[in-house]
């Protein structure tokens, strides 16, 4: 049975990829130049006022920041607006669910190809930020993909539970006003946590990419890391990941057969 639930959900996500092949080059500029473009700026426009930050060279503080923003941005933008269009404008679920394909198979393959494209971003943010040699550590580069991937499921996952809330476009001004900017902003991707006031870190670590990046900035400049701590933040992203899968399946459960 669960090879039968895994085959579905991939051809769900397959579907997906299917789909993206054909809108690839407009849809790599979102999710693939964007942060870099971000990158670049901060990296060489900062860098030039900023020496460095927590005792590292400003590019390579910058680089696992846009990484985790990369991974954030588009697994977020996957999982929110374009899953909306799948299920409410195009009604893709409604027909994928007509089949042997659960709603907790669709919800699967949608978070796998949320992460997907996630990954992708933050895979070439690496990729640049080791040619600009914003990458101290390589082999410690590479240790941050499996991480920016759990982390892209756990992005993709609270953006599907605001999908399963959504009633139109206007209710994603607020999932990015109040969730998205602000990771973006005080997650630690552009200065030190610690440089905000008390409240402001209180809500940063509430925040999933505070912990990402508390993992990959470390592990991108060879710093020693601490389990103990390492392990909280994964947990962390687990749960969040969980609960927002949990979340979603019950909420589209009651919009679509109650």
């Amino acid at each position: 049975m669960n090879a039968v639930i895994s085959r579905q959900a991939y051809a769900v996500w397959l579907r997906n990829y299917l789909t993206w092949k054909k809108m690839i080059w407009s849809s790599l500029v979102t999710n693939v130049v964007n942060p870099v473009i971000f990158l670049y700026a901060f990296g060489f426009g900062l860098g030039r006022v900023i020496d460095t930050m927590a005792g590292v060279p400003y590019m390579a503080f910058i680089v696992p920041g846009m990484m985790a923003y990369g991974a954030m941005f588009s697994s977020s933008f996957e999982a929110t607006i374009s899953a909306y269009a799948r299920f409410r404008i195009q009604q893709t679920w409604d027909a994928m669910l007509s089949t042997p394909v659960t709603l907790a198979e669709v919800l699967t393959g949608e978070l796998l190809w949320s992460a997907f494209k996630g990954f992708l971003s933050c895979a070439a943010v690496f990729v640049v930020g080791v040619l600009w040699g914003g990458v101290p550590s390589i082999m410690g580069g590479v240790l941050t993909l499996p991480v920016l991937f759990l982390a892209s499921v756990t992005f993709a996952a609270c953006g599907l539970a605001a999908t399963a809330h959504a009633k139109s476009w206007e209710f994603f001004s607020y999932f990015f006003t109040f969730w998205i900017t602000p990771m973006f902003m005080f997650s630690g991707v552009f200065f030190e946590v610690d440089r905000y006031p008390h409240v402001i870190q209180m809500i940063s670590w509430v925040l999933p990419m505070t912990h990402v990046i508390a993992i990959v900035r470390p592990l991108s400049v060879g710093m020693p890391l601490d389990v103990t701590a390492v392990s909280g933040h994964l947990a962390y992203l687990i749960v969040l990941a969980a609960a927002g899968s949990v979340l979603a399946h019950y909420r589209l459960k009651r919009r679509l057969f109650d």
